[in-house]
């Protein structure tokens, strides 16, 4: 072959390269593929990485992470997903009402005629195909905006929803909860005012408190004082706000509430400060490290107390891990045994009555404390029993109590004092109760 036309060759697979290449831009472009009636973007919301935002001198961006978005500034902080969701929402919605063709744009300048030539507002998916979109004039009713992709010379015309979204400060799609972590996967709360601790730990078997002192917690109550925080929003952010050690608290500081959550290496905290005359409650939110100001709501929620939160049911018994249940009363002993066919419907309904059972009041289980309510030694007892075999592995054969009520005299208001074995207080109960316990 000559040297003429190898190099003939060479420039035509060269031309053929680039026109190939320009083609398949050109069958993907904007240009092409953006007609009016048809929408301005079209992407898939779980291939976008990040969105940036540009508006005059301010510019920031909103990261997808593994645990959500984060809103990319100063001060960095947890982006609010509503809004995230609004903005994808928008633009995917968004329809192209008209369509200016490159053709009719005889040279960049003319781009000036609609403002996209040098446009202060912008909007990039990092995920999609066209470049930043470039916003320009507002349409002679105002209802609309002149929009151009970059390095594109095609003009769109759109309604406003999507330009007022992006416009608004970069502080309105900061995440404005004040708890931002799941309900549902809070293992630990700890509430702290003053030189007191309250503290509630879940490790899968419903909710326990853990401070003061050690007592099964409502699982319903808390689940629903978890809902409530997750409620609450700032009703204000401080603009004044910069990432520093300095005052990482309210001044006057009167309480703290600290969530665990199971999948996350720090707690979320808020600290609390003395509300306003308005009601309104000051707050500092780590590790967002934000300060703003909460509802008065959040003032009710934070005086949360032992009394609130505790399971006043006065047992729950899993019928299954009982096999005897035995009844011991001055000289006297009676003995119900589990039959092969399990609990009769009397004995079934005794054990739905320790958990209908309410506690009225607590009282501490002192020697003293003891001793007066008439449980040391105690006037009766009533114990549920587990039967274990010799081929029952690693547990001693015999009798093992599942739960062991220690029940003193009748009191003046009508109660009976019941003392759990291994706890540390006295329930006073209705009396009534034992009406329920089958004779056998």
């Amino acid at each position: 072959m000559s040297r003429v036309a190898t190099i003939f060759l060479v420039l035509l697979a060269i031309g053929l390269a680039v026109f190939v290449g320009t083609t398949e831009r050109w069958r993907s472009s904007p240009e092409r593929t953006i007609q009016p009636g048809s929408p301005l973007f079209d992407f898939d919301p779980e291939d976008i990485a990040h969105i940036r935002i540009t508006n005059g001198d301010q510019s920031f961006r909103i990261k997808r992470e593994e645990g959500g978005w984060i809103l990319e500034t100063t001060n960095p902080d947890v982006a609010n997903p509503e809004a995230v969701a609004a903005i994808l929402k928008t633009a995917l919605s968004t329809p192209v009402l008209d369509r200016i063709d490159p053709s009719e744009i005889q040279d960049k300048q003319n781009l000036a005629t609609y403002g996209v030539l040098k446009s202060t507002l912008q909007l990039d998916f990092k995920g999609d195909r066209p470049l930043s979109l470039l916003f320009g004039k507002v349409g002679g009713d105002g209802n609309r905006t002149y929009v151009a992709f970059e390095k594109s010379n095609a003009v769109y015309l759109i309604p406003n929803d999507l330009t007022k979204l992006i416009a608004m400060p970069s502080d309105n799609f900061r995440d404005r909860r004040l708890v931002t972590i799941d309900p549902d996967r809070v293992r630990r709360i700890e509430i702290l005012r003053g030189s007191t601790t309250l503290e509630l730990e879940n490790k899968g078997r419903g909710w326990q408190i853990t401070k003061p002192l050690a007592a099964p917690a409502d699982n319903e109550v808390v689940t629903a004082l978890l809902q409530k925080w997750s409620a609450l929003r700032l009703a204000s952010i401080d603009q004044s706000n910069k990432k520093t050690e300095a005052s990482t608290s309210p001044v006057d500081q009167l309480s703290e509430i600290r969530f665990f959550s199971e999948n996350l290496p720090e707690p979320s905290i808020i600290s609390i400060g003395k509300p306003s005359p308005d009601g309104f409650v000051p707050v500092r939110l780590q590790p967002r490290n934000i300060s703003g100001s909460a509802p008065p709501a959040l003032a009710e929620l934070s005086k949360i107390d032992l009394d609130q939160l505790r399971d006043r049911a006065l047992a729950r018994l899993n019928p299954d891990l009982v096999d005897l249940i035995r009844w011991q009363d001055g000289g006297s002993k009676n003995e119900i045994r589990r039959a092969e066919g399990g609990w009769s419907g009397a004995v079934e309904g005794f054990f739905k009555t320790l958990s209908e059972t309410k506690t009225s009041r607590y009282a501490p289980a002192t020697p003293a404390g003891l001793a007066a309510a008439s449980l040391n030694p105690p006037v009766s007892r009533l114990e549920f029993l587990a039967e274990l075999s010799e081929n029952t592995p690693e547990a001693l054969a015999g009798e093992h109590a599942v739960l062991s009520l220690a029940i003193g005299a009748p009191q003046p208001d009508g109660t009976l004092p019941v003392h759990i074995e291994g706890t540390p207080e006295i329930a006073f109960v209705p009396a009534a109760f034992l009406n329920n316990l089958p004779a056998e």
